[in-house]
């Protein structure tokens, strides 16, 4: 068996159990570790809560940014291998709405073109190796941008909230309203 090596105090506190005297340092207790501005076992006082409806646009960029930088690789590739749906079949069945904006017919025709060349996996490889970091350093160089749009977008959901917050939600009929105004101000604001 191997000795093991006491500190001072302990050796003091060994020795005066054996004695029954006080040891000159004495081991701390509860209330030793209590805070001072509560008594123990309570908790301090709570911050006053302030409800906040819409953050600051200066606090929802601030977020956004501190969002990608700490965990935007890691959604980033999770959106990849992950995604809703196959992002090239949705490319080819979103074709009509993109031949409804473009006007020029070779643009148009080169994309079905190019979408079918390629597939999922290809996509996903390629994706996985280049964007990550590409999206982290994009999204944060192009935070002049985001300001632009978040101000724009919340200047817009400010008017919107507060349109909604005033209507009535007590029946069934209400609550519908409700949602489709606030999915027509939604459309309104895509179509600005």
């Amino acid at each position: 068996m191997t000795m093991m090596e006491l500190t001072a105090e302990e050796e003091e506190l060994i020795r005066s159990r054996r004695t029954g005297t006080e040891p000159a340092h004495k081991l701390p207790t509860l209330a030793d570790f209590a805070a001072p501005d509560r008594p123990w076992g309570e908790f301090p006082p709570p911050n006053p809560p302030t409800i906040t409806r819409l953050p600051s646009a200066m606090d929802w960029v601030a977020n956004q940014q501190q969002g990608v930088q700490s965990v935007g690789q890691s959604r980033y590739l999770q959106g990849v291998r992950t995604p809703k749906r196959d992002p090239i079949q949705a490319g080819i069945a979103a074709q009509p709405a993109y031949d409804a904006a473009m006007s020029n017919p070779t643009i148009r025709a080169r994309r079905v073109t190019a979408l079918q060349r390629t597939n999922m996996n290809e996509w996903a490889a390629i994706t996985e190796a280049v964007g990550p970091n590409r999206y982290v350093e994009g999204s944060v160089a192009a935070r002049p941008k985001l300001e632009r749009g978040v101000a724009r977008y919340r200047q817009f959901l400010e008017q919107h909230v507060a349109r909604l917050d005033s209507m009535p939600s007590t029946t069934s009929a209400d609550r519908t309203r409700k949602m489709v105004e606030n999915l027509e101000g939604l459309r309104k604001f895509k179509e600005m």
